[in-house]
């Protein structure tokens, strides 16, 4: 757990904390396609102004995702950078503030969010292929899909071409 103890922070100075992090799974729930966080390592840049404290967090994770096409799951490394902006108060229009209270600030949660928020919605395991056709269904690709949703149209309004209204 990576936790700060503002008390300690000097003004003006940054400070540079370098730390592992291991998710407890009970407490950090995974979902498809991320299905769990092994081994992170984290470095923070602390600054503090005033009553603000700025943190630049790289994070390197090593995760267990999910492919979209075998849906069998596979290791990969996730690399990301985080901004966050604290504050022990906040006053209106400052949307991009995060109040903290007390004396220490926890950065496990903006962690695990920042990993789940970098993970693509589509995920191919590296030497996966799109699975073939098979008896009573298709496999297409995201862009034919797309392109045949297009040219389809929406059947629900297709009895609404043949109407006439009177003018």
């Amino acid at each position: 757990m990576i936790k700060i103890d503002v008390s300690k922070l000097s003004y003006s100075k940054e400070t540079t904390l370098t730390e592992v992090v291991n998710f407890d799974p009970e407490e950090y729930k995974c979902f498809p396609p991320l299905l769990s966080v092994n081994k992170v390592d984290v470095v923070a840049k602390i600054n503090r102004y005033e009553d603000f404290i700025y943190i630049t967090l790289r994070i390197k994770a090593n995760v267990i995702l999910q492919c979209s096409y075998t849906l069998k799951p596979f290791e990969s490394i996730i690399k990301t950078e985080e901004e966050l902006h604290f504050a022990s108060y906040v006053e209106e229009g400052d949307d991009d503030l995060i109040i903290y209270k007390g004396n220490s600030i926890e950065l496990d949660k903006y962690i695990f969010d920042a990993i789940s928020a970098s993970i693509p919605p589509s995920l191919k395991a590296p030497g996966a292929k799109l699975p073939k056709d098979g008896d009573g269904y298709r496999v297409i690709d995201m862009d034919n899909y797309l392109k045949e949703k297009e040219e389809k149209g929406d059947s629900r309004f297709d009895a609404l071409k043949d109407l006439e209204f009177d003018d």
